[in-house]
């Protein structure tokens, strides 16, 4: 297993917000959290990141003990994390963006150009947009920039927030589609999303409720069970 994480409680200032959850990830997968606002999905993805403290828990990522340690010291192991809302840097360039995260690697600059030219070949769109301020991109072209710049960080595993949040149904489907090819080329994903969408897409599915993950599957067995799904957010 990749990502053990078991019976994890934690929230925020006195206000608990995870009651106990436990999920995994195997090397490999695409694994979604689904669930309605509030369920706790971004508490436990902020929880993994150490952004907020786990209150007693365990979570192990590549067999380490995570809990205590420092953002980024679990980032350099490997273990990414795309924020909900995206978290560019929206006054400089989609380059500069680029070089930003680029810092952060200990390898050469030809290594780094190389991912750079391969991320761009999975987002063509940027392409024309180097040197363009990210704010004037479109919704969907700033998630691919989102994308692309986690991705350069070079994870092992990447859990994403709402990848689908603020856009079009067509940019979703893309950007999903996207998402499994990196895959196949290596990359391990948790996606925390409320679109159901994502079912196409992932290999196995948690569903949190009030801070629990209530029920856990086979993304085509929820797939082919829409009324599963509606009774697990809904509880019954």
């Amino acid at each position: 297993m990749l990502l053990e994480i078991e019976n994890v409680v934690g929230g925020y200032g006195r206000v608990e917000i995870l009651h106990g959850v436990s999920l995994g990830v195997e090397e490999g997968e695409i694994v979604s959290i689904l669930g309605a606002n509030g369920a706790g999905k971004t508490t436990l993805l902020r929880t993994v990141s150490a952004l907020l403290p786990a209150w007693s828990g365990s979570i192990r990522f590549a067999g380490k003990e995570l809990v205590g340690m420092k953002t980024e010291s679990i980032a350099a192991r490997g273990l990414g994390h795309l924020p909900e809302g995206r978290g560019i840097f929206q006054m400089l360039t989609v380059q500069e963006n680029f070089d930003v995260a680029a810092s952060l690697r200990r390898d050469s600059r030809a290594e780094v150009r190389k991912d750079i030219a391969r991320l761009l070949s999975v987002f063509p769109a940027l392409t024309s947009k180097l040197k363009h301020p990210a704010a004037l991109l479109s919704g969907g072209q700033q998630q691919m920039l989102a994308l692309a710049r986690a991705l350069l960080g070079r994870p092992k595993l990447l859990m994403i927030d709402e990848l689908s949040f603020g856009l079009a149904a067509v940019l979703v489907e893309e950007l999903f589609t996207t998402i499994q090819q990196l895959r196949d080329q290596g990359t391990t994903f948790l996606i925390v999303e409320q679109n159901a969408g994502v079912l196409e897409i992932a290999d196995r599915v948690y569903v949190m409720r009030g801070g629990r993950n209530e029920v856990a599957g086979a993304a085509s067995e929820f797939a082919e069970n829409r009324d599963l799904l509606v009774r697990s957010y809904l509880g019954g």
